[in-house]
């Protein structure tokens, strides 16, 4: 069974939206399992939530948390990249508050079926809609080349060549166990004490491709300049380099002023009780 999903830096994001104290409109972009919504809507009692996912059983565990909120909730299955087209469905055209948290959630890690851990042997799924190519594609009809340009991009993994040329020369590959296996083997036997870190960068980049997690963001970033009121503010939960120099370049362009000049990070206590927080890296901006 999927753990229970514990929210990373709760309480720091809900204090960046201390004007939501006069009531407005504050859009979750990546609602999970309604953990930051549920604070956010609990501390700001005049406000109205928009969440989106697009993670649909994501959705229905949000839909039975938030059920207390009544009608200040509105619930809609989409990719935060689509948030134009979110808004003008519920009839908002601007909104006090954007948030996303960028990380994966327990029960999709968890769930073995979905195939997003190297730890559980699993489908080369990876998708966290259901209207994107899946993992399989990915390793098992792109070339060469273009597997090792994802792993040392996305992944910033040293060995993305060896790593490629080995997945390629082995297809069809079937599951997360087999691909594990294929990595392990393409490192140099010195660098395999540190598996564990490189197979965490092969599946994060694999997913990345898989979700068009970057494009997406991109997207979130320019929507938000435009979505948002004078005054209006946009917090991201990121958890690796690539996500958060994204953010950090968009929130320094014309239109932000960045809130928090060094991102706002976990606290030891949120680490040892929570390490899966221990890479996450909270921004925020304001629409000027």
């Amino acid at each position: 069974m999927p753990t229970q999903h514990v929210s990373v830096l709760l309480n720091e994001s809900v204090s960046f939206f201390a004007a939501l104290k006069s009531g407005g409109i504050i859009v979750d972009c990546t609602v999970g399992g309604g953990g930051h919504a549920e604070a956010f809507l609990s501390e700001y009692s005049q406000a109205r939530l928009i969440g989106v996912d697009r993670d649909a059983k994501a959705l229905e565990v949000a839909q039975k948390r938030l059920k207390k909120f009544g009608s200040r909730v509105t619930l809609v299955e989409a990719n935060f990249s689509e948030l134009d087209s979110v808004l003008d469905r519920v009839k908002v055209e601007k909104v006090d508050a954007i948030f996303a948290d960028l990380g994966m959630s327990s029960f999709q890690l968890d769930d073995e079926r979905r195939g997003f851990s190297f730890q559980k042997r699993a489908p080369l799924d990876m998708r966290m809609g259901l209207n994107t190519k899946s993992a399989w594609d990915v390793l098992n009809s792109y070339s060469e080349e273009e597997i090792s340009r994802i792993i040392y991009e996305y992944g910033e993994e040293r060995f993305s060549r060896r790593i490629a040329h080995r997945i390629v020369e082995s297809r069809p590959v079937r599951t997360t166990e087999e691909l594990s296996r294929l990595v392990i083997l393409s490192m140099p036997q010195a660098a395999r004490k540190r598996w564990k870190s490189t197979l965490r960068r092969v599946f994060q980049a694999i997913r990345i491709e898989v979700n068009d997690e970057l494009e997406n963001l991109k997207s979130l970033l320019e929507i938000s300049l435009k979505r948002l009121k004078s005054g209006g503010r946009i917090a991201i939960i990121s958890f690796h380099s690539l996500e958060d120099r994204m953010v950090k370049r968009a929130f320094m362009r014309e239109g932000f002023a960045v809130i928090t000049k060094k991102p706002v990070i976990p606290s030891q206590l949120e680490r040892l009780d929570n390490p899966k927080s221990r890479s996450a890296k909270l921004r925020v901006a304001e629409k000027v």
